[in-house]
């Protein structure tokens, strides 16, 4: 809003003076002035509370928020201003001036009217820059906002020191008397704010109470607005909340003031007198004062100004709308419009408006401050059409330009919160408009681009009206002849400023527009409004280069060129313009590749010829003399609209390895018509895949070239490449003359399986000042191809993308065998294959494999070459990964209708495991030794468990006796054997192992293998033996097998618990000659075999003198150190009789056992009769034992049962034992 006084136009809120806090120089008033001084003997506060006030005071200013409610409605209400202990405020009436000898001297008898003081800024005032006729002074706002305070905030130290405390209150009450006083005397209402900052430790008594209570009563103070207290030794959080409730409390207060302000001059308004001046007109002269539609023009500002420091918007809009419309419609009507009165009074009428649309603003009436708008200006341009000096001058397009401008800040400093997400231009019209009211496009709030844009165009119109200016008047002679009085300088130079004579300084218009289409396009890139950037840029870069500015003018169109969407959208009129303006800037700044660039382009026939142009690329350079170094230009096919445009497609879509495709390379020219031809240095093809690159040389020809048609098929040569990949290339001419088409058809030898695709070709020129490479690259299009024919007939290929091949694999003829693979394989197994590789082909192959073991936990795997004469000759690779990759494993040549044999081997593997087993052949035929055939071969091996089993452990009585507790004694050692003196004790392992395995397996050998003890025991197991030959094993089937395992303590003093780690081991085979022998271990449970509790034993026998009998033995074993008494009962049973002991006492002495027999004659034969309930129970823990059976019994919930015989197989028992 630059031409405006800055107090005009700056929102004002509460102005606030803290004193006492810094240490900075003195503000307020000049000290010239007959002001009022506020002063003050005591101290400065100087301490961290004082930096803390100083920072919250600062953080809570609200001078330079953005003018909305949301901003102002928290703590940041006032503008706060922070000084010393000296203040100057301004003069509220201006002295008086002694009268003047003259007058004094005068006849006039009559009595001299007293004269009344008035403002210094009031048009009453002689000195005043108003006087007579003025309307307002700038510095009246800038006093209220800057100079008086409405609250004047002190802040003063609350000793603690009790032997000063009284001194100190004195002077507290002295200095803030004093500075009431001056307050009063000055004619201001500015409200006294006290604050006392307690220092050092003050505890909460009646003291401190009495002594605040003193100061206010002798002070006036009011104690809940006016006098503040804070505690002592206060946290920061405490600090902010002070400072929180002195702003909070003592804003009302300074409403209140500015309200009094509002109603002393809504009296003098209503009172409707005219003041008189301060001092009598001189005798001959006359004086025109204000008249009272002037004066009330000066009350209707101040009430708005007032209301929008009390931030009541309406009111404030009410004032000043109420101004605005008589001055407009009064005041200035009576003001001549040469007068510069009449300036200061338009001025004035654009600070009403531009004061009521920031009210607007701030209330949220988007589209009424819009309308309020374009309200003044339409009643501004009748207004000067009929009063002023029309509006068809340079100066009222300046102010259009400026107006516009004025919007576009206002909604900047506003903030309005434009939806960013959805990228709106503009704000949909508030509730507050009628439903159903018209309004027009213009009439919604657009964001800040459109109306810096708006204020561009008014500025390009002022140029043209300024150049308009005949050249009389622009020279600085004639700047105050009255021809110069027709121009309106309003806010503008005079017109030999605006458009000076050759050689003299003046207004430099481009530059004006240049701004406000900066501002504007940063506006719409926030928004994406991405073709109005691009319009305004092309606007701005020419204005760049009509001042010459090549630097500029090429930042602005450079990348605009590339980017623009007017390529895209084939509106070539903008992007010709673009590329000729361009052109003209990169030429004058030396930027050759821009030239180039812009050159290629526009040699496409599409745009506008010109005569005088050269249109030769290689001439693109020539009178360019600010060039350093030779250039090297790539353009890219989609940053141009290249007047070449080449396509590739191959004959067929798909192709198999050692066949041969054909494809073509099409290139039109659609050059100007008479442009010169171009001639391309190479063109080089790039592929995707296993491809090679084709690079097309060129080659002169003898013949004329203005066909517009040319079929040329070429010759394609392998030729090393410097970066190692090989290259095919060939020859032809590569000049294309306007209209052209050419057709370059190549014929590929296909070698390699993958997917072809053409993605680019790269045309490269080289002349005598530039290298040129233009990229086309190859996309699909909706748009089916087309393949040309020699005759020029062409033939359309409809496929998804006709520059891609789909090589397939040549089927390869190498046979893959698996020898030997099993069906399944087992753990503790080791794993031999036999590979054999079978040549099909009519030719002699070379071969290599590629092995993958895929797993978890993959073993090393080995593979050898098997030689016919059986001699090996191995590689081996050993790596537990996931993945065990044996690559490049070489087998050699084989010959056609020959194999080769390789033995693949893997170490035994102790778990389950699941492999897949791929493997890739790779060969080469001796006769084209660069295309690779492969073969691939996969098959899964699943190694299992062979064996599971389960284990059942028993006791066994063990038939040596036990030592005597009365008779044992131990002896030394023998030497370095250990003697073992301890218990003995027999068990019985029962194992039932399940074979899991789909085929029959031999087991040779099972042995109970003792891998630990624990507890000081010596064990050993009696090996089971199997027949000769081995036990086959069905697929699913259980055995069972029986192991002893004899235990005996070290030591017969040793009483602990011992127990014993045993696995089973089975050896087994595969039921086939010559298979290896394996050992699959199964772990068993961890076995108890020793203890010191007393144990209980029951076995059974058969009779072999009496039939029908049963001796059916408990045996009690007492392996503790104590005297152990043990009850006997046996209970009867109704399908048995027995005899022996029905109930009696078992005395064992320490380290023995004993047996009881009972003889059992059953009542039924051939089945288990039972249960036997025989009760062994310690006397003195109270304890049943429970029985242990051991062979010929079994248990079960009911208890222990006994097999009884049938009579035939007993009498035949009882015969073989008489025989004996």
């Amino acid at each position: 809003m630059e031409g405006y006084a800055p107090a005009f136009v700056a929102h004002n809120v509460p102005f606030m003076v803290v004193s006492g806090l810094s240490p900075s120089e003195n503000f307020g008033s000049d000290a010239g002035q007959q002001c009022c001084q506020i002063t003050s003997e005591i101290p400065l506060i100087n301490n961290g509370e004082s930096q803390a006030f100083l920072k919250l005071f600062q953080e809570r200013d609200g001078g330079q928020l953005s003018w909305n409610s949301k901003e102002y409605n928290g703590r940041n209400k006032f503008k706060i201003k922070v000084v010393g202990r000296e203040y100057n405020l301004p003069p509220r009436m201006a002295q008086l001036h002694a009268p003047s000898a003259r007058l004094s001297n005068s006849r006039d008898l009559s009595p001299m009217p007293r004269p009344t003081a008035h403002s210094p800024l009031s048009p009453l005032t002689p000195d005043s820059a108003l006087f007579p006729d003025g309307l307002i002074d700038p510095e009246w706002i800038s006093k209220h906002q800057n100079l008086v305070p409405s609250v004047f905030v002190s802040f003063y130290k609350f000793t603690s020191d009790p032997n000063l405390s009284t001194l100190h209150d004195n002077h507290l009450k002295t200095d803030i008397s004093n500075i009431k006083s001056v307050i009063a005397k000055s004619g201001y209402k500015t409200k006294l704010i006290v604050a006392l900052l307690s220092e050092g430790s003050i505890l909460k008594s009646p003291e401190v109470e009495d002594r605040l209570a003193n100061i206010r009563k002798a002070t006036g103070l009011d104690s809940k607005t006016s006098l503040f207290f804070l505690p002592p030794q206060s946290s920061p959080v405490e600090i902010e909340a002070f400072v929180d409730t002195i702003i909070s409390t003592i804003y009302p207060l300074c409403i209140e003031y500015y309200r009094e302000l509002s109603k002393h001059s809504r009296r003098k308004r209503n009172r409707g007198v005219v003041p008189s001046l301060s001092a009598s007109p001189r005798i001959g002269t006359t004086t025109q004062i204000l008249s009272s539609q002037a004066w009330n023009v000066r009350y209707d500002f101040k009430l708005g100004v007032f209301a929008e420091f009390r931030q009541e918007m309406d009111a404030a809009i009410r004032s000043f709308e109420s101004g605005y419309d008589i001055l407009l419609s009064e005041v200035m009507e009576i003001m001549p419009s040469w007068s510069p009165r009449f300036i200061e009074a338009r001025l004035l009428a654009d600070v009403f408006a531009i004061r009521t649309l920031r009210c607007l603003l701030w209330n949220g009436n988007f589209t009424g401050a819009v309308r309020r708008w374009q309200s003044h200006r339409n009643r501004l341009r009748k207004f000067i059409d009929r009063k002023g000096k029309g509006t068809l001058t340079y100066g009222w397009e300046a102010w259009e330009a400026r107006w516009a401008e004025v919007m576009a800040e206002m909604i900047q400093k506003s903030a309005i919160d434009f939806d960013d997400e959805s990228m709106s231009p503009y704000l949909l019209p508030e509730k507050n408009i009628v439903t159903g009211e018209r309004l027009e496009p213009w009439e919604y709030m657009h964001h800040p681009g459109y109306w810096y844009s708006l204020a561009s165009q008014h500025q390009t119109s002022r140029r043209a009206l300024a150049f308009a200016i005949p050249e009389e008047d622009r020279s600085p002679q004639t700047g105050k002849s009255p021809r110069n009085q027709a121009y309106d300088t309003y806010l503008c130079p005079d017109p030999y400023e605006e458009y000076p004579l050759p050689g003299q300084a003046g207004v430099d218009h481009s530059l004006l527009i240049i701004e406000s289409l900066t501002k504007a396009i940063i506006e719409f890139n926030k928004r994406n409004q991405l073709r109005q950037v691009q319009e305004l840029s092309i606007i701005s870069a020419t204005e760049s280069i009509r001042r010459k500015d090549w630097d500029v003018a090429l930042r602005i169109l450079r990348p605009l060129w590339h980017k623009m969407s007017y390529r895209k959208e084939g509106w070539w009129g903008p992007v010709e313009e673009v590329g000729w303006a361009l052109r003209n800037a990169a030429a004058n700044a030396g930027d050759a590749i821009s030239v180039i660039s812009v050159d290629w382009e526009l040699l496409h026939k599409i745009f506008v010829y010109r005569p005088k142009w050269h249109y030769d690329i290689s001439k693109a350079l020539d009178g360019i003399e600010t060039i350093d170094s030779r250039p090297s230009v790539v353009i890219q096919h989609q940053d141009v609209h290249s007047f070449l445009l080449a396509t590739y497609v191959f004959q067929n879509s798909e192709g198999k390895v050692g066949e041969v495709c054909l494809s073509q390379l099409a290139v039109v020219s659609t050059a100007m018509p008479a442009s010169i031809p171009v001639t391309m240095s190479e063109i080089k093809i790039e592929f995707e895949g296993s491809m090679k690159p084709i690079i097309l040389r060129h080659k002169g020809s003898d013949a004329t070239n203005s066909g517009k048609y040319s079929h040329n098929g070429v010759t394609l040569t392998d030729i090393p490449s410097q970066t190692g990949n090989p290259t095919l290339a060939g020859e032809a001419d590569l000049t294309f003359s306007p209209g052209q088409a050419k057709v370059f058809e190549f014929t590929c030898l296909l070698r390699e399986a993958s997917e072809g695709t053409a993605t680019s070709a790269t045309f490269s020129m080289t002349s005598k000042l530039f290298d040129l490479d233009f990229v086309q690259t190859f996309e699909p299009t909706a748009a089916p191809a087309t393949w040309w024919t020699s005759t020029s007939a062409k033939k359309q290929l409809v496929r998804e993308n006709p520059a891609a091949i789909t090589i397939l694999p040549k089927p390869p003829k190498m046979e893959v065998r698996f020898i030997g693979l099993q069906e399944q394989y087992y753990t503790n197994e080791s794993l031999v294959l036999q590979i054999d590789f079978v040549n099909d082909e009519e030719i002699d192959a070379v071969a290599t494999i590629d092995v993958w073991l895929l797993g978890d936990n993959v073993p090393p795997v080995s593979l050898s070459l098997i030689s016919p004469d059986h001699m090996a000759d191995s590689t081996t690779r050993s790596k537990e990964t996931k993945e065990e990759v044996l690559s490049a494993f070489e087998i050699g040549t084989i010959c056609s209708g020959a194999s080769s044999s390789v033995r693949m081997s893997i170490p035994p593997i102790d778990v389950p495991a699941f492999y897949e087993l791929s493997m890739k052949v790779s060969y080469h035929l001796v006769s084209d030794m660069e295309t690779p055939i492969y073969k691939t071969a996969a098959t899964q091996m699943a190694i299992i468990n062979p064996f599971e089993a389960n284990y059942d452990f028993s006791p066994l009585i063990h038939p040596d006796p036990w030592p005597s507790f009365f008779t044992h004694n131990e002896g030394d050692d023998t030497g370095n054997k250990v003697i073992h003196r301890g218990l003995s004790q027999k068990w019985c392992l029962t194992s039932r192992y399940f074979s899991f395995a789909n085929e029959d397996l031999v087991v040779e050998d099972l042995n109970v293998d003792v891998i630990g003890t624990n507890g000081g025991i010596h064990c050993y197991a009696t090996k089971t033996d199997l027949p000769e030959g081995g036990v086959v094993v069905s697929p699913k089937s259980l055995d069972e097998a029986k192991f002893e395992i004899n235990s005996q303590k070290l030591s017969l003093d040793d009483r602990g618990t011992a127990t014993l780690d045993v696995t089973l081991a089975i050896k087994w085979r595969r039921q086939t000659e010559r298979s290896a022998l394996n050992t699959t271990i199964l772990a068993v449970p961890r076995l108890l075999v020793s203890s010191s509790e007393p144990r209980v034993l029951a076995s059974v026998s058969y009779s072999a003198i009496e039939p029908f009998m049963i001796h059916f033995e408990v045996t009690i074993e007492n392996p503790s150190n104590h005297f152990l008494s043990f009850g006997i009962t046996m209970e009867p049973s109704e399908k048995w009789a027995f005899s022996g002991v029905k109930a009696s006492t078992l005395q064992l002495v320490p380290l023995s056992r004993k047996s009881l027999t009972f003889r059992l004659v059953p009542f039924t034969r051939g089945d288990w009769i039972g249960p036997v309930r025989c009760v062994i129970k310690d006397r003195y823990f109270q304890k049943i034992l429970k029985i242990a059976p051991t062979d010929g019994m079994r248990i079960d919930k009911e208890g222990i049962f006994v097999w009884a015989p049938p009579a035939e197989i007993e009498e035949a028992s009882v015969l073989e034992d008489d025989t004996e």
